[in-house]
Protein backbone atom coordinates (compact mmCIF):
# COMPACT_ATOMS: atom_id res chain seq x y z
CA UNK A 1 0.00 0.00 0.00
CA UNK A 2 1.23 3.57 -0.94
CA UNK A 3 1.80 5.83 1.55
CA UNK A 4 0.70 9.41 1.26
CA UNK A 5 1.93 12.42 1.06
CA UNK A 6 1.54 14.02 4.52
CA UNK A 7 1.65 17.96 4.86
CA UNK A 8 1.17 19.67 8.41
CA UNK A 9 -0.49 22.77 8.34
CA UNK A 10 -3.35 23.60 6.04
CA UNK A 11 -3.36 27.36 5.24
CA UNK A 12 -1.31 29.07 2.22
CA UNK A 13 1.57 27.14 1.98
CA UNK A 14 0.18 23.51 3.04
CA UNK A 15 -2.77 24.08 0.58
CA UNK A 16 -0.93 25.34 -2.18
CA UNK A 17 1.53 22.15 -1.42
CA UNK A 18 -1.51 19.74 -1.56
CA UNK A 19 -3.17 21.38 -4.70
CA UNK A 20 -0.03 21.64 -6.32
CA UNK A 21 0.93 17.93 -5.70
CA UNK A 22 -2.74 16.46 -7.05
CA UNK A 23 -2.40 18.00 -10.36
CA UNK A 24 0.77 16.21 -11.32
CA UNK A 25 -0.30 13.07 -9.52
CA UNK A 26 -3.83 12.72 -9.25
CA UNK A 27 -3.66 8.85 -8.11
CA UNK A 28 -1.45 9.73 -4.89
CA UNK A 29 -2.85 9.91 -1.17
CA UNK A 30 -2.51 13.30 -0.06
CA UNK A 31 -3.44 14.13 3.68
CA UNK A 32 -3.57 17.21 5.10
CA UNK A 33 -3.17 17.42 9.22
CA UNK A 34 -4.84 21.66 10.57
CA UNK A 35 -4.91 21.99 14.37
CA UNK A 36 -7.65 24.90 13.76
CA UNK A 37 -10.84 23.85 12.22
CA UNK A 38 -10.32 26.32 9.51
CA UNK A 39 -7.97 25.78 6.44
CA UNK A 40 -7.28 27.98 3.24
CA UNK A 41 -7.76 31.17 4.79
CA UNK A 42 -6.83 34.84 4.04
CA UNK A 43 -5.25 36.02 6.86
CA UNK A 44 -4.25 39.61 5.36
CA UNK A 45 -8.10 40.11 5.21
CA UNK A 46 -8.45 40.02 9.33
CA UNK A 47 -8.00 44.12 10.16
CA UNK A 48 -11.24 44.99 7.43
CA UNK A 49 -13.17 41.65 8.70
CA UNK A 50 -13.20 43.94 12.30
CA UNK A 51 -14.74 47.01 11.02
CA UNK A 52 -17.45 44.73 8.77
CA UNK A 53 -15.51 46.31 5.52
CA UNK A 54 -15.29 42.20 5.03
CA UNK A 55 -18.78 41.59 7.11
CA UNK A 56 -18.78 37.73 7.03
CA UNK A 57 -15.54 35.97 8.19
CA UNK A 58 -16.20 33.17 5.95
CA UNK A 59 -15.64 35.08 2.75
CA UNK A 60 -12.18 34.85 3.93
CA UNK A 61 -12.13 31.01 3.79
CA UNK A 62 -11.36 30.62 0.04
CA UNK A 63 -11.65 26.77 -0.46
CA UNK A 64 -13.19 24.16 3.13
CA UNK A 65 -11.82 20.42 3.47
CA UNK A 66 -14.99 19.75 1.99
CA UNK A 67 -14.47 20.85 -1.45
CA UNK A 68 -11.15 19.51 -1.24
CA UNK A 69 -11.94 15.86 -0.59
CA UNK A 70 -15.13 15.71 -2.28
CA UNK A 71 -12.97 17.72 -5.89
CA UNK A 72 -9.19 17.06 -5.27
CA UNK A 73 -9.47 13.68 -3.32
CA UNK A 74 -7.13 15.00 -0.80
CA UNK A 75 -8.16 14.11 3.12
CA UNK A 76 -8.13 17.50 5.48
CA UNK A 77 -8.29 16.64 8.73
CA UNK A 78 -8.98 19.50 10.77
CA UNK A 79 -8.54 20.20 14.48
CA UNK A 80 -5.69 17.54 14.71
CA UNK A 81 -2.38 17.85 16.12
CA UNK A 82 0.81 16.78 15.00
CA UNK A 83 2.61 15.57 18.15
CA UNK A 84 5.72 14.12 17.40
CA UNK A 85 7.47 13.31 14.08
CA UNK A 86 9.56 10.60 13.63
CA UNK A 87 11.33 10.72 10.44
CA UNK A 88 13.56 7.54 10.64
CA UNK A 89 10.28 5.18 10.85
CA UNK A 90 8.87 8.06 8.42
CA UNK A 91 5.73 8.36 10.79
CA UNK A 92 3.86 11.00 12.81
CA UNK A 93 1.77 11.09 15.86
CA UNK A 94 -1.06 12.86 15.55
CA UNK A 95 -4.29 13.52 17.83
CA UNK A 96 -7.54 14.46 17.23
CA UNK A 97 -8.57 17.17 19.51
CA UNK A 98 -12.30 16.77 19.11
CA UNK A 99 -12.15 13.05 21.00
CA UNK A 100 -8.22 13.01 22.32
CA UNK A 101 -7.56 9.86 20.51
CA UNK A 102 -3.37 9.79 19.45
CA UNK A 103 -2.91 7.67 16.62
CA UNK A 104 0.37 6.81 13.68
CA UNK A 105 0.47 8.32 10.46
CA UNK A 106 2.97 6.81 7.81
CA UNK A 107 4.18 8.79 5.09
CA UNK A 108 5.90 8.89 1.78
CA UNK A 109 7.06 12.54 1.52
CA UNK A 110 5.94 15.19 4.30
CA UNK A 111 5.86 18.46 3.89
CA UNK A 112 6.04 21.18 7.37
CA UNK A 113 3.65 23.65 6.76
CA UNK A 114 3.00 24.49 10.10
CA UNK A 115 3.26 28.72 9.79
CA UNK A 116 3.96 31.25 12.41
CA UNK A 117 2.61 32.28 15.90
CA UNK A 118 2.17 36.04 17.34
CA UNK A 119 5.28 37.01 19.38
CA UNK A 120 3.87 37.27 22.86
CA UNK A 121 6.20 38.50 25.15
CA UNK A 122 6.52 37.15 29.01
CA UNK A 123 5.68 40.54 31.05
CA UNK A 124 3.46 41.29 33.52
CA UNK A 125 -0.22 41.51 32.87
CA UNK A 126 -0.02 39.59 29.18
CA UNK A 127 -2.27 37.03 29.92
CA UNK A 128 -4.95 39.64 31.36
CA UNK A 129 -8.54 38.92 29.84
CA UNK A 130 -8.72 42.25 27.11
CA UNK A 131 -5.36 41.59 25.73
CA UNK A 132 -5.07 40.24 21.77
CA UNK A 133 -2.88 39.09 19.09
CA UNK A 134 -4.27 39.27 15.61
CA UNK A 135 -2.81 36.40 13.54
CA UNK A 136 -5.33 33.75 12.82
CA UNK A 137 -9.22 33.83 11.97
CA UNK A 138 -10.03 32.81 15.74
CA UNK A 139 -8.09 35.72 16.46
CA UNK A 140 -9.94 37.49 14.66
CA UNK A 141 -13.22 36.11 15.38
CA UNK A 142 -12.38 37.26 18.96
CA UNK A 143 -11.26 40.31 18.38
CA UNK A 144 -14.44 41.62 16.69
CA UNK A 145 -16.28 40.13 19.34
CA UNK A 146 -14.66 42.01 22.20
CA UNK A 147 -14.57 45.04 20.11
CA UNK A 148 -18.56 44.39 20.02
CA UNK A 149 -19.11 45.78 23.98
CA UNK A 150 -20.27 49.10 24.06
CA UNK A 151 -17.36 49.06 27.19
CA UNK A 152 -14.31 48.95 24.83
CA UNK A 153 -13.91 52.34 23.41
CA UNK A 154 -9.90 53.04 23.76
CA UNK A 155 -7.43 50.31 22.24
CA UNK A 156 -3.66 50.45 22.29
CA UNK A 157 -1.83 48.45 19.66
CA UNK A 158 1.12 47.22 20.34
CA UNK A 159 3.26 47.62 17.24
CA UNK A 160 3.68 49.75 13.95
CA UNK A 161 4.19 46.68 11.29
CA UNK A 162 1.64 46.31 8.74
CA UNK A 163 -0.86 44.84 10.68
CA UNK A 164 -1.08 47.25 13.82
CA UNK A 165 -1.61 50.10 11.33
CA UNK A 166 -3.90 48.18 8.78
CA UNK A 167 -5.65 47.35 12.57
CA UNK A 168 -5.63 50.71 13.79
CA UNK A 169 -7.74 52.08 10.25
CA UNK A 170 -9.98 49.53 10.63
CA UNK A 171 -10.52 50.32 14.18
CA UNK A 172 -11.00 54.35 13.55
CA UNK A 173 -13.88 53.12 11.16
CA UNK A 174 -15.41 51.86 14.07
CA UNK A 175 -14.90 54.93 16.47
CA UNK A 176 -12.86 53.70 19.06
CA UNK A 177 -10.14 55.79 19.86
CA UNK A 178 -6.93 54.20 18.80
CA UNK A 179 -3.29 54.51 20.14
CA UNK A 180 0.29 52.80 18.68
CA UNK A 181 3.32 52.05 20.80
CA UNK A 182 6.42 51.40 19.12
CA UNK A 183 9.58 50.13 20.67
CA UNK A 184 11.74 51.13 17.55
CA UNK A 185 12.43 54.89 16.34
CA UNK A 186 9.80 55.01 13.94
CA UNK A 187 7.22 52.73 12.52
CA UNK A 188 7.21 50.96 9.62
CA UNK A 189 10.74 50.31 10.21
CA UNK A 190 11.52 48.00 6.77
CA UNK A 191 11.10 51.50 5.19
CA UNK A 192 13.52 53.85 4.82
CA UNK A 193 12.88 56.85 7.23
CA UNK A 194 11.17 59.64 4.93
CA UNK A 195 8.24 57.16 4.09
CA UNK A 196 7.83 56.21 7.67
CA UNK A 197 7.01 59.71 8.74
CA UNK A 198 4.73 60.19 5.59
CA UNK A 199 3.03 57.55 7.13
CA UNK A 200 2.99 58.57 10.58
CA UNK A 201 1.66 62.18 9.65
CA UNK A 202 -1.85 60.12 8.13
CA UNK A 203 -2.18 58.47 10.86
CA UNK A 204 -2.05 61.51 12.99
CA UNK A 205 -4.45 63.20 10.77
CA UNK A 206 -7.03 60.58 11.12
CA UNK A 207 -6.86 60.37 14.99
CA UNK A 208 -4.40 57.41 15.27
CA UNK A 209 -1.68 59.29 18.24
CA UNK A 210 1.73 57.08 17.62
CA UNK A 211 4.09 57.05 20.31
CA UNK A 212 8.00 55.50 19.21
CA UNK A 213 10.90 54.76 21.08
CA UNK A 214 8.56 53.09 23.80
CA UNK A 215 9.20 49.56 24.99
CA UNK A 216 6.68 47.54 26.37
CA UNK A 217 7.00 46.78 30.35
CA UNK A 218 3.62 45.59 31.35
CA UNK A 219 -0.53 45.68 30.63
CA UNK A 220 -1.98 46.56 33.69
CA UNK A 221 -5.64 45.90 35.14
CA UNK A 222 -7.64 44.06 37.65
CA UNK A 223 -10.05 41.79 35.86
CA UNK A 224 -9.28 42.65 32.97
CA UNK A 225 -6.90 45.36 30.97
CA UNK A 226 -7.25 48.75 32.06
CA UNK A 227 -3.73 50.17 30.75
CA UNK A 228 -0.85 49.84 28.59
CA UNK A 229 3.02 50.49 30.55
CA UNK A 230 5.93 51.63 28.35
CA UNK A 231 9.52 52.76 29.75
CA UNK A 232 7.50 56.34 29.07
CA UNK A 233 4.37 56.28 30.80
CA UNK A 234 0.91 54.62 30.67
CA UNK A 235 -2.00 54.03 28.25
CA UNK A 236 -5.50 53.54 29.57
CA UNK A 237 -7.32 51.33 27.32
CA UNK A 238 -10.10 48.77 27.34
CA UNK A 239 -8.63 46.13 25.04
CA UNK A 240 -4.82 45.60 23.81
CA UNK A 241 -4.12 44.41 20.69
CA UNK A 242 -0.09 42.44 20.13
CA UNK A 243 1.29 43.00 16.71
CA UNK A 244 5.37 42.72 17.57
CA UNK A 245 5.84 39.89 15.09
CA UNK A 246 5.94 36.26 14.52
CA UNK A 247 7.87 33.58 15.43
CA UNK A 248 7.88 30.77 13.32
CA UNK A 249 6.35 27.22 14.22
CA UNK A 250 9.38 25.00 14.58
CA UNK A 251 9.56 23.06 17.87
CA UNK A 252 8.49 20.31 16.84
CA UNK A 253 10.54 20.39 13.13
CA UNK A 254 13.30 20.77 15.38
CA UNK A 255 12.86 18.04 18.18
CA UNK A 256 12.68 16.07 14.94
CA UNK A 257 16.17 16.92 13.96
CA UNK A 258 15.31 18.98 11.13
CA UNK A 259 17.59 21.99 11.28
CA UNK A 260 16.62 25.42 11.88
CA UNK A 261 18.13 28.38 11.04
CA UNK A 262 17.63 32.30 10.76
CA UNK A 263 14.84 33.49 13.29
CA UNK A 264 14.25 29.70 14.42
CA UNK A 265 13.12 28.80 10.60
CA UNK A 266 13.58 25.76 9.30
CA UNK A 267 16.32 25.73 6.29
CA UNK A 268 15.71 25.18 3.24
CA UNK A 269 17.23 24.63 -0.11
CA UNK A 270 16.16 26.21 -3.17
CA UNK A 271 13.82 23.35 -4.12
CA UNK A 272 12.38 23.66 -0.63
CA UNK A 273 14.37 20.44 0.72
CA UNK A 274 15.25 20.08 4.78
CA UNK A 275 17.90 18.60 5.81
CA UNK A 276 15.91 15.07 6.28
CA UNK A 277 15.62 13.21 3.33
CA UNK A 278 11.89 13.05 2.39
CA UNK A 279 11.07 16.21 3.94
CA UNK A 280 9.95 19.56 2.73
CA UNK A 281 9.37 22.65 4.47
CA UNK A 282 7.43 26.04 2.72
CA UNK A 283 5.37 29.08 4.21
CA UNK A 284 5.98 31.13 7.07
CA UNK A 285 8.02 28.16 8.89
CA UNK A 286 10.68 28.38 6.61
CA UNK A 287 13.45 30.26 5.17
CA UNK A 288 13.06 31.73 2.03
CA UNK A 289 15.78 32.84 -0.31
CA UNK A 290 16.73 36.22 -1.57
CA UNK A 291 17.07 37.14 -4.71
CA UNK A 292 19.63 40.35 -4.47
CA UNK A 293 20.93 38.70 -0.89
CA UNK A 294 21.64 35.53 -2.57
CA UNK A 295 21.18 34.00 1.12
CA UNK A 296 18.70 32.73 2.85
CA UNK A 297 16.03 35.36 4.87
CA UNK A 298 13.47 34.74 6.76
CA UNK A 299 10.10 37.36 5.28
CA UNK A 300 6.86 35.93 6.07
CA UNK A 301 4.33 37.24 3.45
CA UNK A 302 1.04 35.13 2.24
CA UNK A 303 2.35 35.49 -1.25
CA UNK A 304 5.84 33.84 -0.36
CA UNK A 305 4.54 31.40 1.29
CA UNK A 306 1.68 30.67 -1.33
CA UNK A 307 4.23 30.10 -4.36
CA UNK A 308 6.83 28.14 -1.58
CA UNK A 309 4.18 25.72 -1.28
CA UNK A 310 3.42 25.41 -4.52
CA UNK A 311 7.12 24.60 -5.22
CA UNK A 312 7.00 21.90 -2.54
CA UNK A 313 4.17 20.08 -3.59
CA UNK A 314 5.53 19.98 -7.34
CA UNK A 315 9.40 18.96 -5.93
CA UNK A 316 7.76 16.41 -3.14
CA UNK A 317 6.20 14.62 -6.91
CA UNK A 318 9.67 14.63 -8.31
CA UNK A 319 9.31 17.48 -10.80
CA UNK A 320 12.13 19.34 -9.65
CA UNK A 321 12.40 23.11 -9.64
CA UNK A 322 14.69 25.54 -7.97
CA UNK A 323 12.81 28.80 -5.99
CA UNK A 324 13.47 31.77 -7.72
CA UNK A 325 13.63 34.02 -4.95
CA UNK A 326 11.77 36.86 -2.84
CA UNK A 327 12.45 40.37 -3.01
CA UNK A 328 10.16 41.05 -0.05
CA UNK A 329 7.65 42.99 -2.40
CA UNK A 330 4.75 44.04 -0.03
CA UNK A 331 1.70 47.03 -0.19
CA UNK A 332 -0.16 48.37 2.51
CA UNK A 333 -3.18 50.43 2.81
CA UNK A 334 -3.27 52.94 5.92
CA UNK A 335 -6.40 55.30 5.39
CA UNK A 336 -5.93 57.55 2.19
CA UNK A 337 -2.35 56.61 1.74
CA UNK A 338 -0.58 53.33 0.06
CA UNK A 339 2.73 52.02 0.79
CA UNK A 340 4.96 49.63 -1.12
CA UNK A 341 8.07 48.89 -1.11
CA UNK A 342 10.54 45.60 -2.81
CA UNK A 343 13.71 45.06 -3.36
CA UNK A 344 16.67 46.47 -0.44
CA UNK A 345 16.06 50.33 1.06
CA UNK A 346 18.86 52.36 1.01
CA UNK A 347 19.98 51.74 4.87
CA UNK A 348 19.72 47.55 4.32
CA UNK A 349 21.81 47.41 0.84
CA UNK A 350 24.64 49.54 2.77
CA UNK A 351 24.74 47.35 5.79
CA UNK A 352 24.49 44.12 2.98
CA UNK A 353 27.79 46.05 1.76
CA UNK A 354 25.98 47.46 -1.39
CA UNK A 355 28.00 50.67 -2.88
CA UNK A 356 24.26 52.58 -3.50
CA UNK A 357 22.99 55.90 -4.82
CA UNK A 358 19.42 56.64 -3.86
CA UNK A 359 16.85 59.29 -6.10
CA UNK A 360 13.52 60.31 -5.02
CA UNK A 361 11.03 61.98 -6.79
CA UNK A 362 7.83 63.20 -6.20
CA UNK A 363 5.07 63.39 -9.09
CA UNK A 364 1.80 62.60 -9.90
CA UNK A 365 -0.32 60.23 -10.35
CA UNK A 366 -2.07 60.83 -13.66
CA UNK A 367 -2.43 63.53 -15.89
CA UNK A 368 -2.81 67.26 -14.39
CA UNK A 369 -5.50 68.12 -16.27
CA UNK A 370 -7.40 65.12 -15.54
CA UNK A 371 -9.55 65.75 -11.75
CA UNK A 372 -7.80 64.92 -9.19
CA UNK A 373 -4.40 64.10 -9.56
CA UNK A 374 -2.45 63.53 -6.17
CA UNK A 375 1.27 63.31 -5.59
CA UNK A 376 3.45 60.44 -5.49
CA UNK A 377 6.43 59.81 -3.74
CA UNK A 378 8.94 57.13 -5.58
CA UNK A 379 12.21 55.96 -4.09
CA UNK A 380 14.91 54.31 -5.89
CA UNK A 381 17.55 52.36 -5.07
CA UNK A 382 20.55 51.55 -7.23
CA UNK A 383 24.45 50.38 -7.67
CA UNK A 384 26.74 53.75 -7.89
CA UNK A 385 28.80 51.73 -10.40
CA UNK A 386 26.41 50.05 -12.64
CA UNK A 387 22.93 51.78 -12.20
CA UNK A 388 21.29 48.70 -11.74
CA UNK A 389 18.23 48.92 -9.81
CA UNK A 390 17.98 47.27 -6.62
CA UNK A 391 15.32 48.14 -4.51
CA UNK A 392 12.26 50.99 -4.51
CA UNK A 393 9.58 52.73 -2.05
CA UNK A 394 6.62 53.95 -3.31
CA UNK A 395 3.96 56.14 -1.40
CA UNK A 396 0.42 57.66 -2.85
CA UNK A 397 -3.36 57.10 -3.27
CA UNK A 398 -3.69 55.31 -6.84
CA UNK A 399 -1.97 53.18 -8.67
CA UNK A 400 1.29 52.25 -6.39
CA UNK A 401 0.67 48.44 -6.07
CA UNK A 402 1.17 48.02 -9.25
CA UNK A 403 3.79 50.46 -9.99
CA UNK A 404 5.80 48.44 -7.31
CA UNK A 405 5.21 45.24 -9.31
CA UNK A 406 6.62 46.51 -12.15
CA UNK A 407 9.43 47.60 -10.22
CA UNK A 408 10.02 44.59 -8.98
CA UNK A 409 10.05 43.11 -12.37
CA UNK A 410 12.92 45.45 -13.27
CA UNK A 411 14.90 44.64 -10.44
CA UNK A 412 13.95 40.82 -10.89
CA UNK A 413 15.58 41.40 -14.42
CA UNK A 414 18.59 43.22 -13.43
CA UNK A 415 18.10 46.74 -15.26
CA UNK A 416 19.33 49.69 -14.87
CA UNK A 417 17.91 52.95 -14.42
CA UNK A 418 18.54 53.78 -18.49
CA UNK A 419 16.77 50.36 -19.52
CA UNK A 420 13.95 50.83 -16.79
CA UNK A 421 13.17 54.17 -18.33
CA UNK A 422 12.62 53.01 -21.50
CA UNK A 423 10.38 50.52 -20.69
CA UNK A 424 7.04 51.31 -23.17
CA UNK A 425 4.26 52.46 -20.15
CA UNK A 426 0.64 52.85 -21.25
CA UNK A 427 -0.96 56.35 -20.87
CA UNK A 428 -4.24 57.63 -20.75
CA UNK A 429 -5.33 60.69 -18.49
CA UNK A 430 -7.06 58.94 -15.83
CA UNK A 431 -4.46 56.90 -15.34
CA UNK A 432 -1.12 57.97 -15.52
CA UNK A 433 0.57 61.36 -17.16
CA UNK A 434 2.16 60.75 -20.72
CA UNK A 435 5.15 60.42 -18.72
CA UNK A 436 4.62 57.82 -16.35
CA UNK A 437 5.53 58.42 -12.98
CA UNK A 438 7.94 55.69 -12.75
CA UNK A 439 9.78 56.70 -16.02
CA UNK A 440 10.06 60.34 -14.00
CA UNK A 441 11.43 58.52 -11.73
CA UNK A 442 14.06 56.70 -13.81
CA UNK A 443 14.56 59.58 -16.09
CA UNK A 444 15.56 61.97 -12.69
CA UNK A 445 18.15 58.82 -10.90
CA UNK A 446 19.89 58.19 -14.74
CA UNK A 447 20.76 61.91 -14.77
CA UNK A 448 21.86 61.89 -11.21
CA UNK A 449 23.78 58.63 -11.48
CA UNK A 450 25.46 60.07 -14.80
CA UNK A 451 26.66 63.41 -12.81
CA UNK A 452 28.22 61.42 -10.05
CA UNK A 453 30.50 59.27 -12.59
Amino acid sequence: MQHPLVIIGGVAAGMSAASKARRLQPDLPVVVFEKSEYVSYGACGIPYYLSDVIPDHNKMVIRTPQYYDERLGIAVLTKHEVLSIDTEAKELQVKDLDSGEIKKQPYSKLIYATGARAIVPNLPGVDLPGVYTLRTLNDGLKVKDALASPSVKRVVIVGAGYIGLEVAENLRLLGKEVQVIEKAERLLVNFDSEFSQIVSDELERNQVHVHTGEGLVAFRGNERVEAVVTEKGEYPCDLAILSIGVRPNCELAHNAGIKVGFKGAVVVDRQMRTNVPDVFAAGDCAETYHRLLHKNVYIPLGTTANRQGRLAGQNACGAPEEFAGVLGTSVAKIFDLAVSITGLTEETARDFGFDVLSTTVTTLDHAIYYPNPRKIRIKLVYDRKTATLLGGQIVGHEGVAHRADILATAITNGMTLGEFAEVDMCYAPPYKGVWEALTVAANVAETEWQQQK
